[in-house]
């Protein structure tokens, strides 16, 4: 009778475990959800997240645009910030102890700018600093520390393609030529994770070829390494991070092309790709930002420069554990308890 009663509670062991393996499968679950749309739909603007907020700057309709829109996702509503001092399209964001700084773009006459502000929530305004050392636009930025690290881009519309790196120093208001990146490359997005920038997409001529190689940066000894290629070559993506991934969201396979839904998942510890659930609106032309662990895929067009500009705001949940999933686990294991 011992053996039977012993075997019985090794059977429903056994079980609980399997179905449990079983229930954390199912329920790692990566998850998109619709949310308010943006107020002013635009084309070429910035998205950085700043006090679990995401910040919408600059950007252009038939002109550029000076418009700082940021949104809530506790409350899932817009407000309206502070205007840029000067109106920016193509400009490239970043934030830095608590506070915004937006570098480079284009006004309408001048093919590329240089120009550095900063905004600071506590007053919500915006002051200039040191301009940037090569005017550019279609470049990419990603903050290390107090310094914002900036990569490639274009001089001008028609080219050529920049293979240029400049580190600002918000400590001092100065800026700093850096190794020049192992090829030229614009359209791309960039992302930090312990210390290391790894830069993703994007194409090193006007038109062409799209670049597949991600090339890792190292801001301590100023060098480049190579890195597993991207599965899916795009350029004007949009990265995000969560759950220390890296994910590649949206852009399109050809220049002026349609937007895409694919979304990919780099994992800097393993230097490994794996697909990841699509967007439910593909689009290029995206801004992308991260608050409470959340990734947020804001605006962008269909398809090349339009017509359609989306105001689209989409949330990412990466590997969510489903609660109402949970609490059923954890009644199911209650019961093999009481009946055991």
């Amino acid at each position: 009778m011992k053996r039977y009663f012993i075997l019985g509670v090794q059977l429903s062991l056994f079980f609980s475990i399997f179905t449990f393996f079983i229930f954390i499968n199912n329920v790692n679950a990566q998850e998109w959800e619709k949310k308010a749309d943006m107020v002013n739909p635009r084309l070429f603007f910035s998205v950085s997240a700043l006090d679990d907020e995401i910040y919408v700057i600059g950007g252009m309709l038939a002109d550029p645009m000076d418009s700082v829109e940021a949104y809530n996702p506790k409350t899932d509503r817009w407000s309206q910030k502070s205007s840029l001092l000067s109106p920016r399209a193509g400009v490239v964001s970043c934030e830095v102890d608590g506070k915004i700084y937006a570098i480079g773009g284009w006004d309408g006459q001048n093919p590329a700018l240089g120009t550095v502000e900063v905004y600071d929530p506590s007053k919500d305004t915006w002051v200039k600093k040191a301009d940037m050392p090569t005017p550019r636009s279609f470049f990419s930025a990603v903050a290390v520390d107090e310094k914002i690290y900036t990569f490639g881009g274009v001089a001008m519309n028609v080219g050529p393609v920049l293979s240029t790196v400049e580190v600002y120093d918000t400590s001092t208001d100065k800026w700093t030529k850096k190794a020049d990146m192992p090829d030229p490359r614009s359209g791309m997005a960039t992302a930090e994770y312990r210390d290391k920038i790894y830069l993703i997409g994007g194409v090193s001529g006007i038109v062409g070829p799209f670049v597949k190689e991600v090339q890792e940066y190292d801001p301590n000894t100023d060098t480049w390494t190579k890195k597993a290629n991207i599965p899916t070559p795009r350029t004007a993506l949009a990265v995000g991070i969560a759950n220390s991934k890296i994910y590649a969201i949206g852009g399109a396979p050809v220049v002026q092309g349609p937007g895409m839904a694919t979304v990919e998942m780099y994992n800097p510890l393993t230097d490994t790709w794996e697909e990841s659930t699509d967007m439910p609106t593909a689009r290029v032309f995206l801004g992308a930002g991260t608050a409470n662990g959340k990734i947020y895929a804001v605006g962008g067009v269909v398809e090349g420069l339009g017509p359609q500009i989306l105001p689209t705001v989409e949330e990412f949940t990466a590997d969510s554990l489903n609660v109402a999933a949970l609490d059923k686990y954890r009644t199911f294991w209650g019961h093999l308890k009481i009946e055991n």
